[in-house]
């Protein structure tokens, strides 16, 4: 059987009832009602679904992105999040009859008819690998802190179905292809969470710092000339003088230690060979060197190169590498860094990965992970994190798409009409079209008429390949993360508690705004799929 049909069996043999499990009325067709529904026989509800897209043949995409698309970005922890039972409690803990309140796969499969009906022809997941447990970001952590890289989170599967995450991950993927929907994955590959077991096995993988060292790292000062300097060397891709940072800073880092043990709270100690106690660092924004982002405190920057005079993190060592560099890769970690996607491949029949700041990956290793993508399915669709439409080092690479940046102009019309005439079809790669992001402001927080003329926008701009942040089709304000284009006094009304990247949040499926949802569905809902 394959991955699906092992799911509807599992699901038809499930004869619990209940009367604590609603779902959002929108997540049924005709798909046109507020509030909410109860479901006596929540298997019963998934099963028939599931039984129906099992009528549909597997659908063959074409090898490129056409002229008709309309992606559809989600992280699926938050997707199909729902208070069932009347708990108020969305968290990893099961139901009283079982079930999942965060978002899982099989809900996911159950959105399917939802999404179609949308106009849906990809489906882009936020990061899917199990993340860390150890120093987490809100209530349940982030899924851009990868503890391994190629094995599939737990929690986004239903334990009542009995199967494993591969199982129900597949079934989902199955699900989307068979009602003629992609399934494009993000991954990073440059971070790994403070938990990860590679910490212990591969040592010399990671930067590490004395125990003693300030807890969370803050990233090292820079003067004003300093910064002028660095600014002016990234401009010019002249790297071989790059102010370090000072000394104390420098000082608080260490080589790699001889011994490793884990602690109490899932993180790892070390010990080098002179006794000295250390630690692996949190990440922070890499560049500019000055940025005012959040600390990353649950996740921590891979050590790419070995150089023994380079033994800190900072923006000289993560992003704009200095050419002494040359020749002291990590090897071992390149290797491993390259094969997680065609290991994803050999296991998932997925259509295509985003990767996670490609750009800040050196072009070697950039371009290894690249072709060793292609040759595990020469017709995977790619897409660089770059936000720039004209990106040299993307086409060179041989991207089909970039992010771009049409939600840091969307926020005003004259704005967004003054950067729609600078779009060519000729001089840019084919780019996201959308007026939101995960990382942004939601659109529907400029009013309607803003949004619905950015959405309207996005679908006409040339090479624009047209993008809906999930939930901001029916006008949800809340972000799901503060990471761009947040003002320094916003950024304390949305703590990680609040932001459904890194807690249980939930969109607002009750209560959507339905003449925007109807306004979009019509931009995009008749189009030849």
């Amino acid at each position: 059987m394959t991955a699906l049909e092992q799911l509807s069996t599992k699901l038809a043999s499930i004869e619990q009832a209940t009367d604590r499990y609603r779902i959002p009325s929108l997540w049924i067709a005709p798909h046109s009602h507020a509030g909410v529904r109860k479901l006596t026989h929540p298997a019963r509800f998934y099963h028939s679904i599931v039984e129906r897209i099992l009528t549909h043949p597997p659908h063959t995409h074409h090898t490129s992105i056409s002229e008709h698309e309309l992606f559809y970005l989600a992280p699926l922890r938050l997707l199909t999040a729902w208070d069932h039972d009347g708990r108020d409690n969305i968290s990893y803990d099961l139901t009283v009859d079982g079930w999942r309140t965060t978002g899982s796969f099989l809900k996911t499969i159950a959105l399917l008819p939802y999404l179609k009906w949308l106009g849906v022809t990809t489906l882009l997941l936020l990061p899917v690998s199990e993340h860390g447990r150890s120093h987490i970001k809100g209530s349940l952590g982030s899924p851009y802190a990868p503890r391994r890289h190629t094995t599939i989170e737990p929690t986004l599967t239903e334990p009542i179905v009995e199967l494993d995450a591969d199982t129900q991950f597949a079934a989902m993927i199955e699900a989307c292809h068979r009602m003629g929907i992609r399934v494009i994955a993000e991954v990073a590959l440059r971070v790994a969470s403070l938990d990860c077991p590679l910490i212990a096995q591969h040592p010399e993988w990671f930067y590490w710092v004395r125990a003693d060292a300030p807890v969370p790292l803050s990233p090292p000062h820079f003067s004003e000339d300093a910064l002028s300097t660095i600014e002016r060397a990234v401009a010019t891709r002249r790297f071989d003088n790059l102010p370090e940072p000072d000394e104390d800073y420098r000082a608080l880092f260490t080589e790699p230690p001889h011994h490793v043990w884990c602690t109490d709270d899932g993180t790892y100690l070390g010990q080098t060979a002179d006794g000295t106690i250390v630690r692996v660092p949190n990440a922070f924004a890499d560049y500019p060197p000055n940025d005012t982002q959040p600390l990353w405190t649950d996740i921590t920057y891979f050590r790419l190169h070995t150089h023994p005079s380079y033994p800190y993190l900072a923006y000289n060592t993560v992003r704009y590498v200095p050419p002494v560099l040359e020749g002291w890769e990590n090897r071992a970690l390149w290797e491993y860094i390259a094969n997680v996607i065609p290991l994803m491949l050999e296991r998932f029949d997925l259509d295509g990965f985003l990767l996670d700041m490609g750009h800040a990956l050196p072009y070697k290793l950039h371009k290894q992970i690249i072709e060793r993508a292609r040759a595990a399915k020469p017709n995977i669709l790619l897409i660089e994190e770059s936000f720039d439409r004209h990106d040299h080092i993307a086409e060179q690479l041989g991207y089909d798409a970039v992010v771009g940046d049409t939600w840091h102009y969307a926020h005003a019309i004259p704005t967004f009409r003054r950067y729609a005439a600078t779009v060519c079809r000729e001089s840019c790669l084919r780019f996201l079209a959308t007026p939101d992001t995960h990382n942004t402001p939601r659109i529907a927080t400029r009013g309607f008429n803003v949004a619905a003329y950015a959405y309207t926008l996005c679908s006409q701009l040339p090479e624009g390949i047209p993008l809906i942040t999930c939930g901001s089709e029916f006008g949800e304000q809340s972000p799901i993360n503060t990471g761009l284009d947040f003002q320094q006094e916003e950024l304390s009304n949305y703590p990680p508690e609040k932001l459904g990247l890194f807690s249980g949040c939930v969109l607002s499926w009750d209560l959507p705004d339905m003449l925007m949802l109807h306004y979009i569905k019509s931009l995009h809902a008749n189009d030849a799929r």
